[in-house]
C-alpha cells in the first residue's frame, strides 16, 4: 500500500490565477501516485471557491473570507481564520501566490516544508523568507511553466514542456443543473464584456460591433457581464449577468465558442476544453496566452508590460475577431 502523501497548495486569488495554478493537479498528481498516494488540499478565498468546487484533484477545499475581512477589519473574523489554518497537518505546502498574506497563509499551516518562489522570482520578494526551500523562475516566464516548475520542483521532479501544460487533462468540474437557460439554437457564442481592469477589457461599443457581424452571419450570441445592462433593439443576442461562478463554469461548458479579455472566464474556456479567443491589450501575451489547436488570442501591443495606461486593446477590430471566429466554429455553423 502506497504512503499517503498530505499537500496543500495556497492561491486565494484570482480566477485566472488560480485556473493557471490548478492546471498542475492532473499530471502531478499522475507523477506522485508512481509512489505515493496524493492528498491534495487547497486554500483559497471564500470569494472564490466555487472555480475549485467539483474538481476531480482535490480531495478538499478550504474557503477562507480573508479579502472580506481584512477589508472589513474584523478582527473577530481573522482570528477565525488562524484557527481554521490550525486543523490540518500537512508533509508540504505549495505557495503559488507569492505574495505576503499568502507566504503567511503557508507558514500558518503546520508543515516541516514550506515552498514558494524565491526572492527574485516573485511579485512580492518578501514573501521568499516565509519559506524553507524557495524555486527560481523569471517573473516573465510563462505563468504555466512558473507553477510547473514550483510545483514539480518541490518534489525534486522533472519540468514538464510547456506544450504539455498547454494541454492538461481535465482538471476542473461543474453542476450541468446549474446551466443558465439558453435561447441559442444555433452555435453558442460568449462574449465576455468585462474584466478586473479597464485596460484589459474589450470596449462594449465593439463588442455590439462584433455582435451585429454575428447577426449578419445568422448567429446571436451571448452577452456576459456582472453589472452591465445592455439594451439594443437593433441586435438580436442573450444578455446574461450576476450569474455565480458555479453557474458561469456550467454556462461556459456548454459553449462552442467564448470571447473576452486576458482574464478568468476567457481562460475558464481553455480549462474546460472549450474553444476560446484570448484578446491581449496591456498584458503580454508571452506570459498569459493558452494557445492550442481550439484556443486562439489576438494582441494589440506585441511589447505590452502591464502599463496602466495602455488601452490598446481598443485597436482589435470586430472584424478581425470575427474572421478567426469564423474559423474556430466551422463545422457548428
Amino acid at each position: 500500500m502506497l504512503k499517503p502523501l498530505k499537500i496543500a497548495f495556497v492561491r486565494l486569488t484570482a480566477m485566472g490565477d488560480i485556473i493557471h495554478s490548478a492546471s498542475v493537479l492532473p499530471l502531478l498528481h499522475q507523477t506522485l501516485s508512481q509512489h505515493y498516494q496524493p492528498i491534495f488540499h487547497w486554500y483559497v478565498d471564500l470569494e472564490f471557491q466555487e472555480i475549485l468546487q467539483d474538481s476531480p484533484y482535490l480531495n478538499k477545499i478550504i474557503a477562507l473570507p480573508l479579502k472580506k475581512s481584512l477589508k472589513n477589519k474584523n478582527l473577530k473574523a481573522l482570528y477565525a481564520i488562524y484557527q481554521t489554518l490550525e486543523l490540518e497537518s500537512y508533509d508540504i505546502v505549495i505557495d503559488f501566490q507569492g505574495l505576503l498574506k499568502s507566504a503567511i497563509i503557508s507558514k500558518l499551516l503546520d508543515s516541516k516544508q514550506y515552498i514558494g518562489f524565491s526572492f527574485k522570482s516573485t511579485k512580492e520578494s518578501l514573501a521568499s523568507l516565509f519559506y524553507k526551500k524557495t524555486i527560481q523562475i523569471p517573473y516573465q516566464e510563462h505563468i504555466l511553466l512558473r507553477n510547473a516548475t514550483l510545483a514539480f520542483s518541490a518534489f525534486n521532479l522533472p519540468i514538464p514542456d510547456i506544450q504539455t501544460l498547454l494541454n492538461p487533462k481535465s482538471f476542473l468540474g461543474y453542476n450541468p443543473n446549474l446551466t443558465p437557460k439558453l435561447n441559442q439554437d444555433s452555435a453558442k457564442i460568449l462574449l465576455v464584456l468585462e474584466t478586473s481592469k479597464p485596460n484589459k477589457t474589450y470596449p462594449q461599443h465593439l463588442f455590439l460591433e462584433l455582435t451585429k457581424l454575428f447577426n449578419i452571419a445568422n448567429l446571436s450570441p451571448i452577452l456576459l457581464s456582472h453589472k452591465s445592462t445592455i439594451a439594443d433593439s437593433t441586435l438580436s443576442f442573450q444578455a446574461l449577468n450576476n450569474l455565480s461562478l458555479d453557474s458561469i463554469k456550467a454556462l461556459v461548458a456548454q459553449m462552442d465558442l467564448v470571447i473576452g479579455g486576458d482574464t478568468g472566464i476567457t481562460h475558464l474556456a481553455w480549462a474546460l476544453k472549450r474553444p476560446s479567443i484570448t484578446l491581449f491589450g496591456a498584458t503580454p501575451p508571452s506570459r498569459f496566452n493558452l494557445q492550442t489547436k481550439q484556443n486562439h488570442y489576438l494582441m494589440a501591443n506585441p511589447n505590452a508590460n502591464y502599463a496602466k495606461q495602455d488601452f490598446s486593446i481598443q485597436k482589435i477590430s470586430p472584424k478581425e475577431i470575427f474572421n478567426l471566429a469564423i474559423t474556430l466554429l466551422k463545422g457548428k455553423i
